[in-house]
Protein backbone atom coordinates (compact mmCIF):
# COMPACT_ATOMS: atom_id res chain seq x y z
CA UNK A 1 0.00 0.00 0.00
CA UNK A 2 2.82 2.42 0.93
CA UNK A 3 4.57 1.67 -2.36
CA UNK A 4 1.34 2.31 -4.26
CA UNK A 5 0.83 5.64 -2.47
CA UNK A 6 4.41 6.64 -3.20
CA UNK A 7 3.95 5.67 -6.86
CA UNK A 8 0.79 7.82 -7.13
CA UNK A 9 2.53 10.80 -5.55
CA UNK A 10 5.45 10.45 -7.97
CA UNK A 11 3.04 10.29 -10.92
CA UNK A 12 1.30 13.50 -9.80
CA UNK A 13 4.63 15.27 -9.30
CA UNK A 14 5.83 14.02 -12.68
CA UNK A 15 2.72 15.33 -14.45
CA UNK A 16 3.02 18.70 -12.70
CA UNK A 17 6.74 18.92 -13.51
CA UNK A 18 6.23 17.89 -17.15
CA UNK A 19 3.43 20.41 -17.58
CA UNK A 20 5.60 23.13 -16.01
CA UNK A 21 8.49 22.26 -18.33
CA UNK A 22 6.12 22.31 -21.33
CA UNK A 23 4.86 25.76 -20.33
CA UNK A 24 8.34 27.13 -19.68
CA UNK A 25 9.58 26.10 -23.14
CA UNK A 26 7.10 28.37 -24.91
CA UNK A 27 6.26 31.00 -22.32
CA UNK A 28 6.67 34.74 -22.93
CA UNK A 29 8.72 36.22 -20.12
CA UNK A 30 7.67 39.45 -18.36
CA UNK A 31 9.33 41.16 -15.42
CA UNK A 32 7.12 43.62 -13.55
CA UNK A 33 8.44 45.97 -10.88
CA UNK A 34 6.47 47.87 -8.27
CA UNK A 35 6.06 51.62 -8.78
CA UNK A 36 3.58 54.33 -7.79
CA UNK A 37 1.08 53.22 -10.43
CA UNK A 38 0.45 49.87 -8.74
CA UNK A 39 -2.57 49.15 -6.55
CA UNK A 40 -2.73 46.22 -4.17
CA UNK A 41 -6.08 44.44 -4.38
CA UNK A 42 -7.38 44.20 -0.77
CA UNK A 43 -7.48 40.70 0.64
CA UNK A 44 -5.31 39.25 -2.12
CA UNK A 45 -1.62 38.69 -2.84
CA UNK A 46 -1.99 40.44 -6.17
CA UNK A 47 -1.16 43.98 -7.33
CA UNK A 48 -2.08 45.62 -10.65
CA UNK A 49 -1.69 48.84 -12.60
CA UNK A 50 -5.34 49.85 -13.16
CA UNK A 51 -6.53 50.68 -16.65
CA UNK A 52 -7.78 54.25 -17.08
CA UNK A 53 -11.03 54.81 -15.17
CA UNK A 54 -10.70 51.66 -13.04
CA UNK A 55 -11.01 51.82 -9.25
CA UNK A 56 -11.18 49.31 -6.41
CA UNK A 57 -14.65 47.79 -6.47
CA UNK A 58 -16.87 47.88 -3.40
CA UNK A 59 -19.00 45.06 -4.87
CA UNK A 60 -16.38 42.35 -5.43
CA UNK A 61 -12.67 41.64 -5.14
CA UNK A 62 -11.04 43.53 -7.99
CA UNK A 63 -11.36 46.67 -10.10
CA UNK A 64 -14.19 48.20 -12.09
CA UNK A 65 -14.90 51.13 -14.39
CA UNK A 66 -18.48 52.21 -13.71
CA UNK A 67 -18.61 54.42 -16.81
CA UNK A 68 -17.75 51.70 -19.32
CA UNK A 69 -19.14 48.77 -17.34
CA UNK A 70 -15.80 46.95 -17.55
CA UNK A 71 -14.51 44.92 -14.63
CA UNK A 72 -11.59 42.81 -13.42
CA UNK A 73 -12.65 40.24 -10.83
CA UNK A 74 -9.95 38.50 -8.80
CA UNK A 75 -10.50 35.09 -7.24
CA UNK A 76 -8.09 33.09 -5.08
CA UNK A 77 -8.16 29.37 -5.88
CA UNK A 78 -6.38 26.91 -3.58
CA UNK A 79 -4.09 24.49 -5.39
CA UNK A 80 -1.23 24.06 -7.85
CA UNK A 81 -1.44 26.62 -10.66
CA UNK A 82 -0.55 23.96 -13.25
CA UNK A 83 -3.56 21.83 -12.33
CA UNK A 84 -5.78 24.92 -12.33
CA UNK A 85 -4.55 25.77 -15.83
CA UNK A 86 -5.40 22.26 -17.04
CA UNK A 87 -8.94 22.74 -15.74
CA UNK A 88 -9.46 25.87 -17.84
CA UNK A 89 -9.48 24.10 -21.19
CA UNK A 90 -11.65 25.09 -24.14
CA UNK A 91 -14.34 22.48 -23.40
CA UNK A 92 -14.77 23.63 -19.79
CA UNK A 93 -14.93 27.28 -20.80
CA UNK A 94 -17.39 26.52 -23.60
CA UNK A 95 -19.71 24.94 -21.02
CA UNK A 96 -19.39 28.18 -19.03
CA UNK A 97 -20.49 30.12 -22.10
CA UNK A 98 -17.04 31.36 -23.12
CA UNK A 99 -15.73 30.78 -26.63
CA UNK A 100 -11.93 30.74 -26.48
CA UNK A 101 -10.06 32.59 -29.21
CA UNK A 102 -6.49 32.24 -27.93
CA UNK A 103 -4.38 30.91 -25.07
CA UNK A 104 -0.86 32.20 -24.39
CA UNK A 105 1.56 31.08 -21.69
CA UNK A 106 3.63 33.63 -19.78
CA UNK A 107 6.35 33.63 -17.18
CA UNK A 108 5.64 36.70 -15.03
CA UNK A 109 8.28 37.44 -12.42
CA UNK A 110 9.22 33.72 -12.57
CA UNK A 111 5.62 32.55 -11.94
CA UNK A 112 3.83 30.51 -14.59
CA UNK A 113 0.75 32.21 -16.03
CA UNK A 114 -1.87 31.47 -18.69
CA UNK A 115 -3.63 34.30 -20.55
CA UNK A 116 -6.94 33.39 -22.20
CA UNK A 117 -8.91 35.57 -24.62
CA UNK A 118 -12.48 34.78 -25.60
CA UNK A 119 -16.04 36.04 -25.94
CA UNK A 120 -19.11 35.60 -23.76
CA UNK A 121 -22.76 36.51 -24.18
CA UNK A 122 -24.56 37.88 -21.10
CA UNK A 123 -27.56 40.14 -20.51
CA UNK A 124 -28.16 40.26 -24.27
CA UNK A 125 -24.71 41.72 -24.86
CA UNK A 126 -21.40 40.36 -26.15
CA UNK A 127 -18.37 40.76 -23.89
CA UNK A 128 -14.67 40.31 -24.52
CA UNK A 129 -13.28 37.99 -21.82
CA UNK A 130 -9.65 38.21 -20.72
CA UNK A 131 -8.53 35.70 -18.09
CA UNK A 132 -5.13 35.40 -16.48
CA UNK A 133 -4.25 32.48 -14.20
CA UNK A 134 -1.09 32.86 -12.11
CA UNK A 135 0.32 31.31 -8.95
CA UNK A 136 2.53 28.57 -7.54
CA UNK A 137 2.11 25.01 -6.24
CA UNK A 138 -0.01 26.14 -3.28
CA UNK A 139 -2.15 29.07 -4.40
CA UNK A 140 -3.51 30.30 -7.70
CA UNK A 141 -5.30 33.48 -8.73
CA UNK A 142 -7.81 33.95 -11.52
CA UNK A 143 -8.00 37.50 -12.89
CA UNK A 144 -11.13 37.66 -15.04
CA UNK A 145 -11.87 40.81 -17.06
CA UNK A 146 -15.11 41.61 -18.89
CA UNK A 147 -15.25 44.35 -21.52
CA UNK A 148 -18.12 45.14 -23.88
CA UNK A 149 -17.22 44.03 -27.41
CA UNK A 150 -18.25 47.49 -28.64
CA UNK A 151 -15.72 49.24 -26.38
CA UNK A 152 -12.92 51.23 -28.08
CA UNK A 153 -9.82 49.24 -29.01
CA UNK A 154 -7.58 51.38 -26.80
CA UNK A 155 -9.78 50.55 -23.79
CA UNK A 156 -9.45 46.83 -24.53
CA UNK A 157 -5.67 47.17 -24.85
CA UNK A 158 -5.47 48.99 -21.52
CA UNK A 159 -7.45 46.24 -19.77
CA UNK A 160 -5.20 43.53 -21.26
CA UNK A 161 -2.12 45.51 -20.20
CA UNK A 162 -3.54 45.82 -16.69
CA UNK A 163 -3.85 42.04 -16.38
CA UNK A 164 -0.32 41.50 -17.66
CA UNK A 165 1.03 44.08 -15.20
CA UNK A 166 0.18 41.64 -12.38
CA UNK A 167 2.60 41.11 -9.53
CA UNK A 168 1.90 38.00 -7.47
CA UNK A 169 3.50 38.10 -4.00
CA UNK A 170 3.09 34.80 -2.12
CA UNK A 171 4.88 36.31 0.91
CA UNK A 172 2.03 38.76 1.46
CA UNK A 173 0.09 38.24 4.71
CA UNK A 174 -3.18 39.36 3.10
CA UNK A 175 -6.22 37.12 3.68
CA UNK A 176 -9.39 36.95 1.54
CA UNK A 177 -11.49 38.15 4.48
CA UNK A 178 -9.37 41.34 4.78
CA UNK A 179 -11.29 43.00 1.98
CA UNK A 180 -14.56 42.97 3.95
CA UNK A 181 -15.33 45.84 6.35
CA UNK A 182 -17.71 43.63 8.31
CA UNK A 183 -17.50 40.35 10.21
CA UNK A 184 -19.50 37.65 11.97
CA UNK A 185 -18.63 35.47 14.97
CA UNK A 186 -18.94 31.74 14.21
CA UNK A 187 -17.23 30.51 17.39
CA UNK A 188 -19.00 27.55 18.97
CA UNK A 189 -20.60 26.52 15.65
CA UNK A 190 -19.70 23.99 12.95
CA UNK A 191 -18.92 26.78 10.46
CA UNK A 192 -15.43 27.24 9.02
CA UNK A 193 -14.10 30.06 6.86
CA UNK A 194 -14.51 29.18 3.20
CA UNK A 195 -11.43 28.40 1.11
CA UNK A 196 -12.85 30.47 -1.74
CA UNK A 197 -14.45 33.91 -1.48
CA UNK A 198 -15.94 35.94 -4.27
CA UNK A 199 -18.14 38.92 -3.47
CA UNK A 200 -19.40 37.52 -0.16
CA UNK A 201 -17.91 36.59 3.20
CA UNK A 202 -18.38 32.83 3.15
CA UNK A 203 -18.43 30.05 5.75
CA UNK A 204 -19.33 26.38 5.29
CA UNK A 205 -19.55 23.29 7.49
CA UNK A 206 -16.27 21.89 6.13
CA UNK A 207 -14.45 25.00 4.87
CA UNK A 208 -14.88 24.02 1.21
CA UNK A 209 -16.76 26.20 -1.27
CA UNK A 210 -19.07 24.56 -2.13
CA UNK A 211 -19.32 22.27 0.88
CA UNK A 212 -18.65 18.58 0.29
CA UNK A 213 -20.78 17.34 3.19
CA UNK A 214 -24.25 15.82 2.94
CA UNK A 215 -25.99 18.81 4.56
CA UNK A 216 -23.89 21.41 2.70
CA UNK A 217 -24.53 23.99 5.40
CA UNK A 218 -23.29 27.44 4.43
CA UNK A 219 -23.49 31.09 5.43
CA UNK A 220 -22.74 34.12 3.25
CA UNK A 221 -22.76 37.82 4.01
CA UNK A 222 -22.60 40.56 1.41
CA UNK A 223 -22.82 44.34 1.58
CA UNK A 224 -24.76 46.71 -0.70
CA UNK A 225 -25.47 50.43 -0.84
CA UNK A 226 -28.70 52.38 -1.16
CA UNK A 227 -29.38 55.73 -2.79
CA UNK A 228 -31.17 56.89 0.35
CA UNK A 229 -32.01 55.66 3.82
CA UNK A 230 -35.18 53.57 3.93
CA UNK A 231 -38.23 53.75 6.17
CA UNK A 232 -39.08 50.66 8.22
CA UNK A 233 -41.78 49.62 5.76
CA UNK A 234 -39.34 50.03 2.85
CA UNK A 235 -36.80 47.88 4.71
CA UNK A 236 -39.38 45.14 5.07
CA UNK A 237 -40.27 45.33 1.38
CA UNK A 238 -36.60 45.10 0.37
CA UNK A 239 -36.16 42.04 2.58
CA UNK A 240 -39.17 40.35 0.98
CA UNK A 241 -37.91 41.13 -2.54
CA UNK A 242 -34.46 39.70 -1.79
CA UNK A 243 -36.06 36.55 -0.37
CA UNK A 244 -38.16 36.11 -3.51
CA UNK A 245 -34.98 36.11 -5.65
CA UNK A 246 -33.82 32.74 -4.31
CA UNK A 247 -34.43 30.07 -7.02
CA UNK A 248 -36.29 27.63 -4.76
CA UNK A 249 -39.71 26.05 -4.92
CA UNK A 250 -41.15 26.73 -1.48
CA UNK A 251 -42.78 23.57 -0.11
CA UNK A 252 -43.90 24.93 3.25
CA UNK A 253 -45.14 28.14 4.78
CA UNK A 254 -42.85 31.16 4.51
CA UNK A 255 -42.07 32.66 7.88
CA UNK A 256 -43.37 36.22 8.01
CA UNK A 257 -40.91 39.09 7.66
CA UNK A 258 -40.19 40.10 11.23
CA UNK A 259 -37.73 42.33 13.04
CA UNK A 260 -34.39 40.99 14.24
CA UNK A 261 -32.20 42.89 16.68
CA UNK A 262 -28.54 41.98 16.50
CA UNK A 263 -25.72 42.85 18.86
CA UNK A 264 -24.76 45.82 16.67
CA UNK A 265 -27.34 46.22 13.90
CA UNK A 266 -31.04 45.60 13.42
CA UNK A 267 -33.11 44.57 10.44
CA UNK A 268 -35.58 41.94 9.26
CA UNK A 269 -35.51 38.17 8.82
CA UNK A 270 -37.39 35.49 6.87
CA UNK A 271 -37.00 31.76 6.38
CA UNK A 272 -38.69 28.82 4.67
CA UNK A 273 -38.10 25.26 3.49
CA UNK A 274 -37.87 24.94 -0.28
CA UNK A 275 -36.89 22.36 -2.88
CA UNK A 276 -33.53 22.91 -4.52
CA UNK A 277 -34.19 22.73 -8.27
CA UNK A 278 -30.79 21.17 -9.00
CA UNK A 279 -30.72 18.46 -6.32
CA UNK A 280 -34.48 18.17 -5.73
CA UNK A 281 -33.70 18.04 -2.00
CA UNK A 282 -35.53 19.97 0.71
CA UNK A 283 -33.44 22.96 1.79
CA UNK A 284 -33.79 25.49 4.59
CA UNK A 285 -33.35 29.08 3.43
CA UNK A 286 -32.67 31.70 6.11
CA UNK A 287 -32.37 35.40 5.30
CA UNK A 288 -31.57 38.37 7.53
CA UNK A 289 -31.08 41.88 6.15
CA UNK A 290 -29.43 44.41 8.47
CA UNK A 291 -29.36 48.16 7.87
CA UNK A 292 -26.79 50.81 8.70
CA UNK A 293 -27.71 54.17 7.18
CA UNK A 294 -27.47 53.86 3.38
CA UNK A 295 -25.76 50.48 3.62
CA UNK A 296 -27.37 47.11 4.12
CA UNK A 297 -25.98 43.64 4.77
CA UNK A 298 -27.55 40.45 3.43
CA UNK A 299 -26.99 37.37 5.61
CA UNK A 300 -27.99 34.06 4.01
CA UNK A 301 -27.97 30.61 5.59
CA UNK A 302 -28.59 27.42 3.58
CA UNK A 303 -28.69 23.77 4.66
CA UNK A 304 -30.07 20.40 3.53
CA UNK A 305 -30.47 18.95 7.04
CA UNK A 306 -30.95 19.49 10.79
CA UNK A 307 -33.32 22.34 9.98
CA UNK A 308 -34.35 23.26 13.51
CA UNK A 309 -30.81 23.18 14.90
CA UNK A 310 -29.31 25.02 11.94
CA UNK A 311 -32.05 27.66 11.97
CA UNK A 312 -31.13 28.43 15.57
CA UNK A 313 -27.45 28.56 14.58
CA UNK A 314 -28.11 30.85 11.59
CA UNK A 315 -30.06 33.30 13.76
CA UNK A 316 -27.37 33.24 16.47
CA UNK A 317 -24.54 33.97 14.02
CA UNK A 318 -26.57 36.59 12.13
CA UNK A 319 -26.98 38.61 15.33
CA UNK A 320 -23.19 38.91 15.65
CA UNK A 321 -22.85 40.82 12.35
CA UNK A 322 -20.55 43.74 13.04
CA UNK A 323 -19.05 46.55 10.97
CA UNK A 324 -15.74 48.33 11.38
CA UNK A 325 -17.67 51.47 12.32
CA UNK A 326 -19.19 49.84 15.42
Amino acid sequence: MKNLMLFNILIILSISYSFSQHVNQRAIEINNNYDAAYINIPGTKVSLIPAKGFKISNRFSGLEDELSGSSIMITEIPGDVHKIMLGFDKKYLFKAGIIVESQVYYKINSYDALFIIGKQSAYERIYEKYMLIIGDIQTSYLLSASVLSTAPDNHKKEVKASLLSVIYNPESTAKPSDRFDFSIDVSGTLLKKGNLMLSSLTYTDDGNVPSKTENKTSVTVRKSKLIKELTESEKQELTKKIFELYPKEITGDINICKEIKGNYLSGYEMYAIGTNKDTEKPELIYLAVFFNGKEYYVFTGLTYGNFEKNLEMFRKVAKTLNTNTN
